[in-house]
């Protein structure tokens, strides 16, 4: 049995640290979801957890429990509600800067929707209670729903609201979902595929993971159109869909079976995830990810999915038939000397840089009007703006450095 370190937050709150502590409770937050009709949401913890750093962002976990002083308080019966942080570290240490790191608010928290907004606001207080400066928390709002914005004595408090192009809700048929589409993007799944199937023939492969090797994956991503450069990412990204429950791999092969593309996620019932999509270079006329992702819709329909969630976002035209989820935004910090320069970090950034373009924590403090803050601060901002705009140019000068400033997405 696995052995848990326990913290008090008050009340019915517990706080729990680290990957593997995080890890022994997933079956038991893969229930909660389940509960809070949340479906997917912690099916791939272990992907996440191992993608940040865990020398400069360790996880923390925030539940909420029934009934808190019972002899076994971790049973998943006993979890009412779960958020997942993750603190901030520099040069290894602790900074108390603390962020939910989803900013499409898909896996961050976890309880029922007409609580969810309260649990989010509970979390994160008593995270600037046990010694935080800034909190962060993100998560999927419903109208009515959003955290009361009473000023807490000595907390400034931020609160933002925004919809986000998230799920694709599917009919119980791959034609009727079509008909769900906007025209161009039906035309396109239809006319793809058929046009290559008459060209090269196609072999559609529900279940790859027997068919290939990490080897032979990581030798498809050299030849694909947008590889990704980091080996541990590749790493991730194959063990996620390889070998977690729920994961699945999935691929298309010629008739003389060259593999053409590959795309992975999870499944959760009737939620599916794409999370990621591999095409091959030299197939771009053929738009060979829209093939792929026409056998993928179809298959997953059948399988009985309702729900389709792309991780990430696509550039590709189905994202104007997505679904409009309600996000939020809450941020919570103590008016400290910290929370102030990071505050003023977050205006100088350039919005177009990587560090801003990524890092969800300071493009919402870019943005988010937050009482109390300084105004001498904010006047240092566009010079110091300036100043990072002339030393950024210094440094990148190649046109790959260029490019590797976008974020990625799933074609």
């Amino acid at each position: 049995m696995p052995t848990f370190t326990l913290i008090s937050l008050g009340e019915d709150l517990l706080l729990i640290r680290g990957r593997q502590q995080i890890l022994d409770l997933a079956t038991a937050l893969q229930q909660l979801s389940s509960r809070t009709g949340q479906l997917g949401a912690m099916h791939c913890l272990e992907y996440f957890l191992d993608t940040t750093a865990l020398l400069t962002k360790p996880p923390y976990l925030v539940l909420q429990l029934r009934h808190p002083k019972t002899a076994d308080p971790l049973q998943p019966d006993n979890i009412v509600a779960a958020a997942v942080f993750f603190e901030y570290c520099v040069g290894g240490l602790r900074t108390g800067i603390f962020c939910t790191d989803d900013a499409v608010g898909f896996r961050s928290v976890i309880a029922l929707r007409e609580e969810r907004a309260r649990f989010a606001e509970r979390a994160a207080a008593a995270l600037l209670k046990k010694g935080a400066h800034v909190v962060l928390t993100t998560f999927e709002e419903f109208e009515g729903e959003q955290p009361a914005n009473k000023p807490l004595p000595g907390i400034l408090q931020g609160y933002r609201h925004r919809l986000v192009g998230r799920t694709l809700t599917l009919a119980p048929t791959y034609e009727e979902t079509l008909s769900h589409l906007g025209r161009l993007t039906r035309r396109n799944l239809r006319y793809y595929r058929r046009r290559l199937a008459s060209h090269i023939g196609l072999d559609f492969i529900p279940d790859a993971r027997a068919e290939l090797t990490f080897s032979e994956f990581i030798r498809l991503n050299a030849a694909s159109i947008n590889p990704v450069h980091c080996d541990r990412e590749l790493w991730l990204r194959w063990r996620s869909s390889c070998r977690t429950a729920g994961g699945f791999l999935q691929g298309l092969r010629s008739a003389e079976g060259k593999w053409l593309a590959l795309l992975g996620g999870w499944r959760h019932e009737t939620m599916t995830v794409l999370h990621w999509q591999l095409n091959v270079e030299g197939y771009e006329r053929d738009s060979i990810g829209i093939v792929m992702r026409s056998f993928f819709l179809e298959y997953e329909i059948a399988l009985g999915a309702r729900k389709l969630l792309m991780y990430g976002g696509t550039p590709h035209s189905i994202r104007f038939s997505f679904d409009e989820d309600s996000i939020a935004d809450l941020l919570v910090c103590r008016p400290t000397l910290r929370s102030r320069i990071l505050c003023l970090l977050a205006h100088s950034l350039p919005p177009h840089s990587r560090l801003a373009s990524r890092n969800h924590l300071l493009q919402t403090l870019a943005v988010l009007p937050i009482p109390g803050y300084s105004r001498r601060l904010a006047r240092l901002a566009p010079a110091l703006q300036q100043s990072f705009v002339r030393g950024h140019r210094l440094r990148v000068r190649s046109r790959s450095e260029l490019s590797s400033l976008t974020a990625n997405r799933v074609p």
